[in-house]
């Protein structure tokens, strides 16, 4: 249990013209995840579309902050004395947070149209293949069994190799196959994986 955590422009930008019955399921499932980690269980479709795509931004801020608890990031070799800034840096992990806040792009890009900078709402495509899932993947869509949904970027990687029924198909089978599905935790490299050995491509 948190005493706080960061709440963004993005998150309020994300809910701000859905219904306010809507609005309030959003801001309460931001709440209870952020300060007591509990993941919602009843949501509507809407609802948890929105907080699918808010709960990685939570996570990576709840792990910072635990690191921070704990002292910051562990340091990588023995030596603990200062680094040397003028050394040539060789060993870069990649950064896996390119997209960790939206509202950095906002600030950086104040010429762009305001319609292209609110990349926080999803669209109506996405919107239409959550419902779908909970409609006919309940298992898959529920973020208990599947702590990593698909998101709307992975969605459109999904659909430049795969029809929309190819990915449905794929998405049915492991809702069926209970022997397998809880070996999985990312819906979208299991759904990936799975079209591969399917359609070969």
């Amino acid at each position: 249990m948190r005493e706080s955590f960061v709440f963004y422009r993005s998150f309020y930008e994300s809910a701000k013209h859905l219904p306010l019955e809507v609005q309030c399921e959003v801001y309460n499932a931001i709440m209870e995840y952020g300060l007591n980690g509990n993941l919602p269980t009843e949501l509507s479709t809407i609802s948890n579309s929105i907080f699918i795509l808010i709960k990685p931004q939570i996570d990576k801020n709840n792990k910072r902050y635990e690191n921070g608890k704990n002292g910051g990031r562990p340091v990588i070799s023995g030596d603990k004395q200062k680094p040397n800034h003028n050394q040539t840096i060789t060993n870069i992990e990649p950064n896996d947070n390119v997209n960790d806040n939206v509202n950095d792009i906002k600030k950086e890009s104040t010429n762009v149209d305001k319609k292209e900078t609110s990349v926080s709402s999803p669209s109506t495509d996405y919107l239409k293949f959550n419902e779908w899932m909970q409609r006919k993947a309940p298992y898959c869509s529920n973020s208990k069994n599947f702590p990593s949904q698909i998101t709307e970027s992975e969605l459109l990687k999904l659909k430049e190799k795969y029809s929309g029924q190819e990915i449905a198909d794929i998405i049915e089978q492991i809702e069926n196959r209970k022997d397998l599905r809880k070996r999985y935790t990312n819906l979208y490299r299991t759904v990936l994986n799975w079209a591969k050995k399917e359609y070969g491509k």
